[in-house]
């Protein structure tokens, strides 16, 4: 498999977004993948640190137009989107590219439809947390979501801390550091950000002045803005690294954390340490509300960290109730996202032959299964093979395995009819991964949706299944009048599909 990834980092953007997708790569690359980078060719840029992590970056010359109001985050561009869009979309064609993914707040769906029509064909993951743009995407990575169902039209999504990108290290380092925590605070680490544009380090270090018997590492990266004035409150007891490389095993052995939120959130979590959590920057504001709800963290917002008397009665507090933090922390994040994360990617469709015939009679007719059919039947064993073989004869059937996690899970099943095209689905193995059923079907409906003949999907679904109703709403399906007062009934057009996701004309891929 052949990934590009569509990121940027500098002065004003922040680091976190290519740390995250340096982590994605290097799981990618473990699992034998081929990883690439384009980036912003922006002498403050972090093209530099992917290269020296050993991944091709493919430069995008930056722009001088006059900056964009839409989207929201459009002055974050360093490169014209037209331009960026067209130059990823051949980077993507010429390096044969199974998935782009792109982690960028100033880009969108047209961004993503210009990548579609110069890679047709191409699968897209978007990493964001934002809400505040439609995405266009094939699945949509929300790893700071702890609650909510907001998904910006994405038909199948990975949401929550479950999926964060965190480096390996991390879930390697996470026994030692859960072992060791409960006891005194002695070490405390202060964490504004990579790049500190809000000049947190110095605030902290000023409101832990009086804690002359606390060992204090700020931590940041030699870019950071506040560098000098960090250096200019360094005393016994208290440190600054510049560009550490070995930030888990700092965190193993701190005992409490003062720190930007994003994700070193996740980072911390993993490992357990007690944190006061400020957020730094609007997008960081409602994940750092999750923690601070689920008794995860003690939060404050930029503005209250500028009070030096509530962000020293906040470190006080953090303090004391350390122990309880930490394991409020340690539930939310174990640090094996990256690898659920290609596990998902890996996800793909295959044809359904005579072969699976076995496969699919047993998968269809367990009990949890065929409870929930508009018949509530079984499939007759002995006519069975001839159904199957009927079907995979026709020119206006399609069926497909879905594969991920190493083993088949599930089929997807449609077949032409008077009104469209009828389609049904069903996961079969018991133990797969979750919400691989919503990636399958959400696959399956961009294949109909790029063939000529198909216009229409229909669906019948029992109303006591609230997670299949839930997944056809998610997906786009409307409820329509049905003729059997045992199920409701729903169609989605696929030309819906192919507007949510912004695909080529019919005929392109």
């Amino acid at each position: 498999m052949r990934v590009l990834l569509r990121v940027d980092g500098d002065r004003r953007i922040g680091g976190g977004h290519v740390m995250r997708c340096l982590t994605l790569a290097g799981a990618l690359r473990a699992a034998g993948h081929d990883a690439a980078f384009a980036m912003a060719d922006a002498p403050d840029g972090l093209a530099p640190r992917v290269r020296d992590a050993g991944f091709e970056v493919h430069p995008l010359p930056l722009s001088d137009g006059a900056p964009r109001v839409h989207p929201p985050h459009a002055a974050w561009a360093r490169v014209d989107p037209t331009d960026d869009a067209a130059r990823t979309g051949r980077i993507a064609a010429d390096t044969e590219a199974d998935w782009l993914v792109w982690d960028h707040y100033a880009l969108d769906a047209d961004w993503v439809a210009r990548v579609r029509a110069a890679a047709p064909g191409l699968d897209v993951l978007a990493i964001d947390d934002l809400d505040d743009r439609a995405l266009a995407s094939d699945l949509l990575l929300d790893q700071t979501r702890l609650c909510g169902d907001l998904d910006h039209g994405a038909p199948a999504a990975l949401r929550g801390p479950g999926f964060a990108l965190l480096r390996s290290d991390f879930a390697e380092s996470r026994p030692t550091a859960l072992a060791r925590r409960g006891g005194p605070v002695r070490r405390v680490l202060v964490m504004p950000g990579m790049m500190d544009a809000a000049g947190l380090a110095p605030m902290v270090l000023d409101a832990l002045d009086a804690q002359e018997d606390l060992d204090i590492e700020v931590i940041m990266s030699a870019a950071a803005q506040s560098v000098p004035e960090v250096e200019a409150r360094l005393r016994p007891g208290v440190t600054l690294t510049l560009d550490a490389g070995d930030m888990a095993a700092r965190m193993v052995a701190a005992d409490f954390c003062v720190g930007a939120g994003g994700m070193t959130s996740w980072e911390r979590c993993c490992l357990g340490l007690p944190t006061v959590t400020i957020a730094v920057a609007d997008n960081q504001r409602a994940a750092v509300a999750g923690l601070a709800e689920a008794g995860a963290t003690i939060a404050l917002s930029l503005a209250e960290a500028r009070d030096g008397a509530r962000l020293r009665d906040a470190i006080t507090r953090g303090m004391a109730e350390a122990a309880a933090l930490s394991a409020a922390a340690a539930k939310l994040c174990d640090g094996g996202g990256a690898a659920r994360v290609v596990t998902a990617l890996e996800g793909h469709l295959r044809p359904l032959t005579l072969d699976d015939a076995d496969l699919m009679l047993h998968w269809r007719n367990q009990p949890r299964i065929v409870a929930v059919t508009a018949s509530q039947a079984p499939v007759d064993p002995q006519g069975h093979p001839a159904w199957l073989a009927r079907e995979l004869a026709r020119d206006d059937a399609l069926w497909c395995v879905w594969h991920e996690a190493g083993r088949d899970l599930g089929i997807c099943g449609a077949s032409a009819g008077a009104e469209g095209w009828t389609w049904s689905f069903y996961i079969g193995a018991e133990d797969a991964p979750a919400g691989a059923g919503a990636r399958m079907c959400a696959a399956f409906l961009r294949r109909l949706a790029e063939r000529a003949d198909v216009d229409t999907v229909l669906a019948t679904v029992r109303p006591e299944n609230a997670g299949s109703l839930r997944l056809h709403r998610r997906l786009g399906f409307a409820e329509v009048p049905s003729d059997d007062p045992s199920v409701l009934a729903f169609a989605l057009e696929t030309w819906d599909v192919r507007r949510r996701l912004r695909l080529p004309p019919e005929g392109s891929t």
